[in-house]
């Protein structure tokens, strides 16, 4: 298996029932960027995960970590 950040950012931010825009907005980021993360094809900067986490209410590791080899 391949290496990578995963995060869980749409599960946390239905269960606050945050919608991709207002989330991005926020943070200062687009709604693309948004869409970008939680389809798992962006890794954001450390500034915006924490933005996210702060936003979303929840530790950063929860959010965000690495998959690797089992």
């Amino acid at each position: 298996m391949k290496h990578g950040v995963r995060n869980s950012v749409k599960e946390f931010r239905k269960e606050k029932r945050i919608t991709q825009d207002k989330l991005a907005e926020s943070i200062s980021v687009t709604r693309q960027t948004i869409i970008a993360i939680e389809k798992q094809r962006y890794e954001p900067s450390i500034g915006t995960a924490l933005k996210l986490a702060t936003v979303l209410e929840c530790p950063l590791e929860k959010l965000f970590w690495i998959e690797g080899e089992e």
